[in-house]
């Protein structure tokens, strides 16, 4: 009798592994970025599986550390996210020189951020208009595997995720400072700042500004779910 073998997908791919196929494929086709295209030619999981587990394919390229593509309908919540994650990482507001993918710090280069917006200058103050206009920001959660934003009622609270525009709102009006410590990347680049709740969520506190504040790993860690 014939037997019927099934051959499920898998699924809960680790990022690595799929990371390491797509470093797999620039090797085999010997660049240092991979299309969708030759992706789904020479991968092993296919292109969609990606884009699912990173939410773009530039987020994917740049997690196995290859050339990310250029784009030209970059969304500007992502180019504002970037500057967000490149504010913080060095905790102080960036220059121009800043925004150069060699660095290390940033996804996009300078010259995507002046097209867009006119200059670096331009940029920045398009960045703070989107910051000072994200509202009740406590209620919005993004999913960015969707590719958009909605909005979520849980048992009438806010939600425990700080979205990264809040977060960026927090960091900025604290000058990107540990308020316990007063350690920040600006001084010491070992230093990694996280957004902290002061009164914890889990004891009702509520995710919104006045609640918010900027700490040190080390000092978040120690402060636990103490009220300081």
């Amino acid at each position: 009798m014939m037997k019927f073998e099934l051959k499920l997908r898998r699924r809960d791919i680790p990022e690595k592994e799929l990371a390491d196929d797509l470093k797999r494929v620039a090797a085999l086709i010997n660049k240092d970025t991979v299309t969708k295209i030759a992706y789904d030619e020479k991968g092993k999981f296919g292109a969609t599986t990606l884009l699912r587990r990173f939410g773009s394919w530039n987020k994917a390229l740049a997690s196995a550390g290859l050339k990310v593509v250029l784009t030209l309908n970059i969304e500007n919540d992502v180019l504002f996210e970037n500057l967000a994650n490149v504010w913080q990482h060095l905790g102080r507001q960036p220059v121009g020189k800043d925004i150069d993918k060699s660095s290390g710090h940033s996804q996009y280069s300078l010259g995507t951020y002046e097209k867009r917006f006119g200059s670096w200058n331009k940029a920045l103050e398009a960045f703070i208009r989107y910051i000072d206009d994200s509202g009740n920001q406590a209620d919005v959660d993004e999913d960015k595997s969707l590719g958009k934003t909605e909005k979520i009622v849980r048992s009438g609270r806010s939600v425990r995720k700080i979205n990264w525009r809040l977060r960026a709102t927090v960091l900025i009006r604290d000058n990107c400072i540990c308020r316990m410590c007063g350690s920040s990347p600006a001084k010491d680049s070992k230093v990694v700042l996280h957004v902290d709740h002061i009164k914890p969520w889990a004891k009702g506190g509520e995710t919104e500004l006045d609640n918010l504040q900027t700490l040190c790993s080390v000092c978040n860690i120690g402060k636990s779910d103490e009220i300081f």
